[in-house]
């Protein structure tokens, strides 16, 4: 594979990689029911790619807002 191929590959993530990352459908990504909406939709062509560093953004920050075990115990 060419290296600009793989610098591509880094930095976009395609609709049907996301749905595997989130456990979701397709048509959930498409449709924004997942959270998605929040993301910017790049169309290639006819594909829709996502920016990696945004969806990581977005995941860390969904992380943070997640309450902790230990503060559940409490």
């Amino acid at each position: 594979m060419p290296p600009k191929s793989r610098t591509f590959e880094k930095r976009y993530i395609s609709v049907s990689e996301l749905a595997a990352r989130w456990s979701v459908s397709q048509s959930a990504i498409y449709s924004g029911k997942c959270g998605s909406n929040a993301l910017t939709a790049i169309r290639l062509g006819r594909a829709v790619r996502f920016l990696r560093a945004e969806v990581e953004a977005l995941e860390k920050h969904r992380e943070a807002q997640k309450p902790n075990n230990n503060e559940l115990a409490a």
